[in-house]
């Protein structure tokens, strides 16, 4: 009768340890980890087959559906990365995809071109140039002159 009593108190404290205890866990973490790491894959891969879709169809880089896509799969990346232990930025290293959705949901910002300064110099740097034209060639003529009376 003590054998059943302590058997079944054996049983009741091993359903009540947690999942470290159990001698598969390691290996119940592996599979499950695997199994989102392909689920993250794919993700990424549909997000990317999308962005790359409207891209295709003229849709600019930083338009919104580019922003929703890159932070839903962010959002996934992430919980990924607090389940596994990963950092983010090595999991991004990881999905070449990912970078690619963010720099269309965010691209870097342009720099305007100042089309009044561009004129303004084109004009400038032509006066300047006439005028150093002019003072060459006539450099020139004077000293063709000043060689002339000298062997003249």
């Amino acid at each position: 009768m003590d054998e059943q009593i302590t058997s079944q108190d054996a049983t009741l404290e091993h359903a009540t340890r947690s999942d470290r205890s159990w001698p598969r866990a390691g290996l119940y973490k592996y599979l499950k980890l695997g199994w989102h790491w392909r689920r993250l894959r794919w993700a990424v891969a549909a997000a990317s087959e999308a962005a790359q879709g409207h891209e295709a169809n003229g849709l600019p880089a930083g338009s919104r559906e580019f922003q929703m896509l890159f932070n839903e799969v962010a959002r996934k990346v992430q919980e990924y990365s607090t389940e596994s232990g990963d950092p983010f930025d090595t999991l991004k290293a990881r999905l070449p995809a990912l970078c690619a959705i963010e720099r269309l949901a965010h691209p870097a910002p342009s720099v305007s071109r100042n089309k009044v300064g561009l004129a303004l110099g084109f004009l400038l740097a032509s006066f300047l140039g006439t005028l150093g034209m002019g003072a060459l060639i006539g450099l020139g003529s004077g000293m063709a002159h000043w060689i002339a009376r000298l062997f003249g």
